[in-house]
């Protein structure tokens, strides 16, 4: 820290006196004197040789400062190397793990700015005393002509704080902009002859040679990352080889930001130089923006459905609402190709609400069709929270179609919870408490955190398709999936698994408990109008019914396992992992398995029934149990008590079990119970 380029020193108060800790590099070269020198004037006479005008409030701010009461910002005069300079100081306390309290100052040097207001307008920025963009443009067009005349090859290096706008919220604004000063400071000692602007915001362009020029980036982001005021700041940096003379200065520049763009969500490395297939990209991308809002106006961008599967049931629940862009120019535009576009351009709100709409006109004609309705699920983007009142937006259009709130799904990408979580998590129940479903999309991404599921209210968690995509029944990922649904559904929430695509894949996922499925293996997304006649009549999928859905829910929320009661008779024992479950659903007296551990299925194998209905598509597999069973079971039903079974006889196996009710359907009379089998051993001959 010490060689630090930035000008700031750390003091501690001891005994009424300051002891200086650290005093850096920048600090000697911004006030031309010795480390020792320095450091025995501000423990001595830190007001010395200060502007008697400024001396008053100096002393104010410094005193509330040493107290705590504030942090200090100050513009003041001071004599150096027998000049008057004006500074800027900004400092703030800290307390230790220690109890010790530790004050850090840092100053900018902001002479030229406080002289001439007018010049520095035109020419300067305000904050970093660096050039702006009007004055970059001037200066490195003529220092770039001028490098070129001595065969020296220029580049543009365009300069990021990875997400600045987390350090504002976290650390505040005022060391935001102290993180923008000491950067300034850096590309000044790094890049000492080159031309260095700040552009907007947290966006450095230099014009330097391109000799040597990845250590220097590589330099900048060591000197930034390990600041004296101990906040995580990453740069990254796109570079732009100036080696023809085609273009001017500002294109030049927009080639480097190019390339550093092309670094977004990629944290392992710092530079990128420009090529040409990001400016394929850059076009690419002017035309989603250009062509944007005609699209929305001429209906180019269209609704697509992918239906979701209720496992234990096999017949539609849900559909997923998707944007497919049939653009007259390209033909279909995948999303990836447009919805990161229209995020980073803060228009992504346009789309979504388009969205929405359309889904509220789609409802509407399939009512008026007589087609089942399922409720449909809608991905909203995080930079909307930003934008706007999603939630009073949302409820607008859908009140304004007469949609019944149950019918619309909100679904919110897990990496937005990583942005503002106490707004985010407001939000959430502001949607909640006016009736909307809201699910965490793509669980299992390189976000994931179980403090998200702790931390907000979901009503279904979605599973990344990168689980199935890698799914082996003998490989670790089953075991890890397993053991995540399991977790999510002892907290009541529902899980759906997106990509599945073989029949195996479905028959792991329903019996090891997860309630939704989607994917390739029902069908394609489709475009709305198409969606019923191609699910049902080709696809042969049916509908759930709607007003079923509390019951099916309490059966999707039940583990297959001991449920937590207060105590088992004597001689129940076992433990949930290894004992026998399964759901079984009963209607007229028929018996339907719904769901069922490995543990079951054996049991089943060993009572005789046959192994293809064990392992197949029981959907429509109606078991028929003995009739002391079937009793037992309507007794659990009717009572909605827990009901033990000793010594029950079934396939040559004498059978302990437990059954505990879980839902009732009075407008089917249909009922669901839990299945334990406790203990089951051969009939003694």
């Amino acid at each position: 820290m010490t060689s630090s380029a930035i000008p700031f020193f750390v003091f501690q108060i001891l005994n009424g006196e300051m002891h200086i800790v650290i005093l850096s590099d920048g600090l000697c070269r911004l006030f031309k004197d010795s480390r020792e020198n320095i450091k025995k004037r501000i423990e001595n006479r830190i007001f010395s040789e200060i502007y008697p005008e400024d001396m008053s409030a100096l002393k104010d701010v410094w005193k509330k400062f040493l107290n705590g009461s504030s942090d200090c910002d100050i513009v003041f005069k001071k004599m150096i190397d027998k000049k008057i300079r004006a500074l800027r100081a900004n400092g703030n306390m800290r307390v230790m793990d220690t109890g010790e309290k530790l004050y850090m100052v840092w100053f900018d040097d902001v002479t030229n700015i406080l002289d001439d207001a007018i010049k520095n307008d035109i020419y300067y920025d305000k904050m970093t005393g660096l050039f702006n963009m009007t004055a970059f443009g001037i200066i490195g067009e003529n220092e770039r002509a001028s490098m070129k005349k001595k065969d020296i090859v220029p580049a543009l290096v365009y300069c990021d704080v990875r997400d600045m706008k987390a350090i504002n919220e976290k650390y505040g604004f005022a060391k935001g902009n102290g993180v923008i000063s000491g950067i300034a400071y850096v590309l000044k000692e790094v890049f000492r002859n080159g031309v260095i602007s700040r552009f907007s915001d947290d966006h450095f362009v230099v014009l330097a040679s391109r000799k040597g020029i990845e250590q220097k980036i590589e330099r900048v982001c060591h000197d930034v990352l390990n600041n004296p005021m101990g906040i995580p700041v990453m740069m990254c940096a796109g570079i732009y080889s100036d080696t023809k003379n085609d273009i001017d200065i500002y294109a030049a520049c927009d080639r480097a930001m190019l390339a550093c763009k092309s670094l977004k969500g990629d944290y392992n490395i710092k530079y990128r130089e420009f090529d040409r297939e990001m400016f394929n990209v850059y076009h690419k991308n002017r035309h989603v923006i250009s062509s944007f809002e005609d699209a929305l106006k001429n209906g180019d961008i269209k609704l697509y459905y992918q239906p979701i599967i209720r496992t234990v049931t096999g017949k539609i629940c849900d559909m997923e609402a998707l944007a497919r862009w049939i653009d007259p120019e390209k033909g279909m535009l995948p999303p990836g190709q447009f919805i990161s576009i229209l995020e980073d351009n803060r228009l992504i709100n346009k789309l979504d609400f388009y969205m929405v709409s359309k889904i509220c006109e789609s409802l509407n004609e399939l009512k008026k069709q007589n087609v089942p309705v399922v409720p449909v699920s809608v991905n909203l983007s995080r930079i909307n929270f930003e934008i706007c009142d999603v939630v009073e937006e949302v409820t607008r259009i859908v009140d304004e179609h007469n949609i019944g709130h149950e019918l619309i799904t909100i679904e919110i990408t897990e990496s937005a919870f990583i942005h503002n979580q106490s707004f985010l998590a407001s939000q959430i129940d502001r949607f909640r408490n006016a009736g909307f479903n809201v699910w965490m999309d793509d669980f299992g991404s390189e976000y994931s955190s179980l403090n998200t599921l702790q931390e907000y209210t979901f009503d279904l968690v979605k599973l990344d398709m990168r689980f199935m995509k890698n799914f082996s029944l003998t490989g670790k990922n089953r075991l890890i999936l397993s053991d995540i649904i399991s977790m999510i559904s002892k907290l009541g929430v529902n899980t759906l698994a997106e990509g599945v695509q073989t029949k195996e894949q479905l028959r792991f996922l329903r019996d090891a408990g997860c309630d939704k499925v989607q994917g390739y293996l029902f069908s394609r997304p489709m475009p709305c109008e198409y969606f019923y006649n191609k699910t049902v009549i080709f696809n042969d999928l049916h509908y759930d019914d709607f007003e079923r859905s509390d019951y099916f829910r309490k059966i999707e929320t039940t583990g297959l396992g001991f449920p937590a009661l207060p105590d088992l008779p004597e001689g129940f024992s076992g433990d949930a992992s290894g004992t026998p479950s399964a759901v079984m659903e009963i209607h007229d007296g028929k018996c339907k398995i719904l769901k069922a551990n490995n543990a079951y299925k054996k049991f089943l194998s060993d009572i005789g029934i046959a192994d293809d209905l064990i392992y197949g598509d029981y959907y429509e597999w109606e078991r028929q149990p003995v009739p002391e069973f079937l009793k037992a079971v309507d007794e659990c039903i009717e009572t909605k008590n827990t009901v033990y079974i000793y010594g029950l006889e079934e396939g040559g196996m004498k059978v302990n079990c437990q059954l505990v009710n879980i839902a009732y359907d009075e407008k089917t009379k249909t009922g669901a119970v839990l299945i334990l089998i406790v203990k089951y051993e051969p009939i003694a001959k």
